[in-house]
């Protein structure tokens, strides 16, 4: 059986199988075809009705570049968090600056991994107009998002130090003392990941 007969053969699977194990090994066997005829069976199964496939899907399409990017895009408001902080990795990966904006507003998301894997995706994307919701995070109530936050503003301020370092010791004089303190152990690590990426940039 040829690439094209094995996908329309597992994209069936998905259509009327109602074996969650058998649909869960479809979508798992599409993720492991790095080929774009994939793209179309794998948006299907993002609206799948078990979120751990949709979940599945949505990773195994941040590995298929631009033609993922707007049904990703939609799975960030899909109604399980996990599936949504899925496809903020998986728009990270992507790097297409489509997604901006989306993640931008996935840093307010209710759910803290989420929040997290968005402040990731925004730094691996460069996403210089990110920066102010970025250090508006670091003084997120969850450490991780505060962490990711900050290893993503080391990587803004590589590519425009006078910038970022502005907007954060502006956006720090406005802080209550409460939130200034927060603000002053996060900006270790951001001061200990911008010193690492200097040094290779050097």
């Amino acid at each position: 059986m040829g690439l094209q007969e094995d996908i329309s053969s597992l994209m069936e699977v998905l259509k009327s199988k109602k074996d969650l194990r058998v649909r869960t090994k479809a979508v798992e066997a599409l993720g492991k075809i790095r080929d774009v005829s994939v793209v179309e069976p794998l948006i299907h199964a993002l609206t799948d009705e078990n979120w751990d496939i949709r979940r599945r899907a949505a990773w195994a399409l941040g590995n298929l570049g631009e033609p993922a990017v707007e049904p990703l895009i939609k799975a960030l408001r899909d109604e399980n968090w996990d599936v949504r902080r899925k496809a903020a990795w998986a728009l990270g990966n992507i790097k297409d600056h489509t997604a901006i904006d989306p993640l931008i507003h996935a840093l307010q998301d209710e759910y803290s991994d989420v929040r997290e894997e968005a402040a990731w995706a925004l730094g691996n994307i460069k996403a210089l107009r990110a920066v102010e919701p970025l250090i508006h995070a670091l003084t997120d109530e969850y450490p991780d998002v505060r962490w990711q936050a900050a290893r993503s503003l080391a990587v803004l301020t590589d590519l425009n130090e006078e910038s970022v370092t502005t907007k954060i010791h502006e956006y720090e004089s406005k802080l209550e003392e409460q939130d200034r303190e927060t603000l002053q152990k996060i900006k270790k690590v951001y001061v200990q990941e911008l010193k690492k990426l200097q040094a290779k940039s050097s």
